[in-house]
Order: C-alpha cells, then structure tokens, then sequence
C-alpha cells in the first residue's frame, strides 16, 4: 500500500517539485514548414512574455543541436516533421537536460494511445490542432514553464495504472519504494538518463544513479531497458 501511495502521488507531484515561478527557458517552434512555424510562433506573439523568450525557429533537430546545452521548451510540430516525435525529444533532451516539451499534434495523430507513447518518450503536453489550437497553445506553454504537464487526465491515469501494474508483478515481496524511489521510477518509464533525473529533482548526477539502481533491483531488472520492455509486456 505504501509504495501504491507514493506512487499516485505521480499526479500532484509535477505542480509539487518546482517552485510556481515561471521558469527561465527560452522557447523554439521546430517545423519544416515554414508558414507552419511562423503560425506557431504567431499564436505566441499575443503574450509579451513569451514572445521575449521566442528563438529562430528551426526546421530540423541538427539545427537545434547547434544549442548545447541550452535548456529550451521545444514546440515540436507533429504535423510537419518527418521522423518521430519521441526519439526527437530524447535527442534534444540528451543535448540539453532541462528542456520540455510541447507536441502539436493532428487530430489523426491525437489519439489516447498516440499520446500515452509520447508520454512515455518525455513529452511533457500535447495540443490538439483544433479550432481553438492558439488559445490552447498559451496556457499549454505557461502551464509546461511553470513545471507542470498539459496531458489529458486520462493518459495520465492509463500511465499510473500501467506502472501499478508493473509493480505489482515485478516488486519483490516485502518490498516497497520510497516517495523519492517512485519519482525517479517515473522518469525512467519517460526515457530520461541519469542526468536528465538529476536536473529534473535537482539532486546530483550520482544520487540520481543510486536511486535508479536500488529502483531497478527492488524490480529485479538489470538495467533500465528491461524495464521499458517489461512496460511494454505488461
């Protein structure tokens, strides 16, 4: 029961671990369309405050990684970029911990499973482009600065109970993970490295390394690709 409780905890915990100031990331729209990424940016320009953080857009992830280390919110446009969107923010995220992540996505490719694997890859909120989209767009970008998500409830509780479940059938008898254990436990499930964590808790590289590993050994896995493949199994 323990270790069920530390876990839910997953929905209130991102509003909890940062504090409510608007964090210092500069934002970038990466669009191979042109007019698309300018429409974009745009919707942005309505908000003094996020048009002071806007850079260049950019029209592939080799241009983005020209910015090392650099934390950015990335606005990834799903409807023009050719490759996926999930090992994108992974490679984005390697080049520069810190940085979040906002998916534009068409109605076609907003689907609840869609969303989930994003999720998954560390994507931290996904906009729809419906009618609204522009609206939508803003308070998705100031919720993501703030250190919150902007995912539908009901991806959020397919992840909880996809992980309740795997801890269920991994988590040894008589064992169980401290609050700090189930955190580091989540961003593992969402890809994030060693270091990604140690930004993400604001721990040191080497706390979140011993963290991952008594995580991994109370799960009976010998390493974190196990246990994204356990998740995929079950």
């Amino acid at each position: 029961m323990k270790t069920t409780r530390c876990f839910l905890e997953f929905l209130r915990w991102p509003h909890r671990a940062v504090e409510p100031a608007v964090m210092v990331l500069t934002i970038q729209v990466v669009s191979s369309h042109h007019l698309g990424a300018l429409d974009i940016e745009k919707a942005l320009t309505v908000q003094e405050h996020l048009v002071k953080r806007l850079l260049p857009h950019a029209i592939s992830d080799a241009e983005t990684l020209k910015r090392s280390n650099c934390p950015r919110l990335f606005l990834l446009d799903g409807c023009s970029l050719n490759l996926p969107l999930g090992p994108l923010s992974a490679r984005l995220r390697a080049n520069s911990p810190g940085s979040k992540f906002l998916a534009l996505l068409p109605p076609d490719k907003s689907t609840e499973n869609e969303m989930i694997l994003l999720f998954y890859w560390g994507i931290d909120g996904f906009v729809t482009l419906h009618k609204k989209w522009k609206a939508e767009l803003r308070k998705a970008a100031f919720a993501l600065l703030r250190g919150r998500l902007w995912v539908p409830p009901e991806v959020l509780l397919a992840f909880v109970k996809q992980m309740k479940t795997l801890l269920d059938m991994q988590l040894a008898a008589g064992e169980s993970l401290t609050a700090r254990e189930s955190q580091v436990l989540q961003l593992l499930f969402r890809h994030l490295t060693n270091r990604e964590i140690a930004h993400q808790l604001n721990i040191s590289e080497r706390t979140a390394k011993f963290h991952a590993s008594n995580v991994l050994s109370k799960l009976g896995l010998q390493n974190r690709r196990n246990l994204l493949v356990s998740s995929l199994v079950n």
